[in-house]
């Protein structure tokens, strides 16, 4: 038999219950919160045929700074590979979408400048690495060559002496470098005079670099872009100069030393520069001219198996025109950012989520 004081608790038990329940059950109507919506914005760094003498741009590249600021740079003149052809750059504070006026950056007096690579590395420090055509002609003389670079130690709002990496002409990057997982910096470059692509390998941050295998391929391959998979080996894509206009694909499994000689793949390069960066959630994001010819459409495609497949592709530019040249990375908050030549008379930014490139 059950005494009074047991039914009493047993009604207190029974109400609690109840009112849990009521609590934790949905309130008829109510929906989930709606999931954010894939965020995509752009703009120009600067409107077209804004910058006296310096009509012609080309050639981006991007680097966030440690106060959360973009800084890009691009090489501008008269036209490619004119002798007052100057790297010239621009800053975004964080958060906003409006670009401070571009300024010169490096300018080798009377001589044509080109392919700027901005880096930041371990202390702070920007690098500006970039090259100096050596000589004069009517048409750009990319395999006459210099390799420099600059530093800042102002978050590049001005650069130091010019520091030349490599006398032999020819030399060139175009694509940022990386950290390794060992700790060295991987600096991407190729050849202009035999159409072959190698890289630089620095232990100490820049102070010293050693040259790695060449990497050669039928019809020549050119600018590098380099990420480290999760199991430490390295994958590059790299622009083809084949007759079959895909691109080339090699990969390394002793920290970039050796390569694997090169392979094309299933995705399609009108002779033109891509770029890749690995997210930090290991999906690998890679812009490129989606196109056996000309230089658009602009696509960003992203892969989640480390570059097997890239089932998902979105259009930053489909119009006629020029789009090309992307620079792409990931900042802190997670977006991705991409700079590319528009239409050869702007440098246009694009920031984006992956929700975006997944999304139809």
């Amino acid at each position: 038999m059950i005494s009074s004081s047991s039914s009493i608790m047993m009604t207190k038990k029974t109400r609690w219950l109840v009112c849990t329940l009521l609590v934790l059950a949905p309130v008829a109507g109510a929906q989930a919160p709606a999931p954010e919506a894939p965020y995509i914005q752009s703009e120009l760094i600067f409107p077209p045929d804004s910058l006296p003498g310096y009509p012609s741009c080309h050639g981006s590249t991007l680097v966030e700074l440690p106060s959360g600021e973009l800084l890009a740079a691009w090489y501008a003149g008269s036209t490619e590979g004119a002798e007052d052809t100057a790297e010239l750059g621009a800053r975004l504070p964080a958060g906003a979408t409006s670009w401070s006026k571009p300024t010169v950056l490096a300018d080798t007096p009377h001589k044509p400048d080109g392919n700027p690579v901005l880096h930041l590395d371990r202390k702070g420090r920007v690098w500006l690495f970039y090259v100096t055509i050596e000589g004069l002609s009517c048409e750009p003389a990319w395999d006459r060559c210099r390799l420099k670079c600059r530093i800042s130690t102002d978050a590049g709002r001005t650069f130091g002496q010019e520091r030349i990496l490599r006398e032999e002409l020819g030399w060139m990057d175009r694509n940022k470098p990386i950290y390794l997982t060992n700790g060295e910096l991987l600096l991407p470059l190729y050849d202009e005079r035999d159409w072959s692509s190698h890289m630089f390998i620095s232990p100490d941050d820049g102070e010293t670099w050693g040259k790695t295998q060449s990497i050669a391929a039928p019809g020549g391959n050119i600018q590098p872009t380099v990420v480290e998979l999760g199991d430490g080996s390295l994958l590059a894509f790299m622009r083809t100069g084949s007759p079959r206009r895909r691109l080339w694909k090699s990969t390394s499994g002793d920290n970039g030393r050796t390569w694997t000689p090169p392979s094309e793949i299933d995705l399609p390069n009108p002779n033109s520069a891509c770029d890749m960066v690995r997210l930090r959630n290991g999906h690998l994001v890679l812009v490129i001219n989606n196109t056996p010819e000309g230089r658009t459409p602009l696509t960003v495609a992203l892969s989640t198996d480390e570059g097997r497949t890239w089932n998902h592709r979105r259009n930053l530019e489909t119009a006629n025109g020029e789009f090309s040249y992307p620079a792409v990375v990931q900042t802190r908050d997670g977006l991705i950012h991409v700079t590319y030549t528009y239409l050869r008379k702007s440098i246009k930014h694009a920031a984006f989520d992956e929700a975006w490139i997944e999304s139809k």
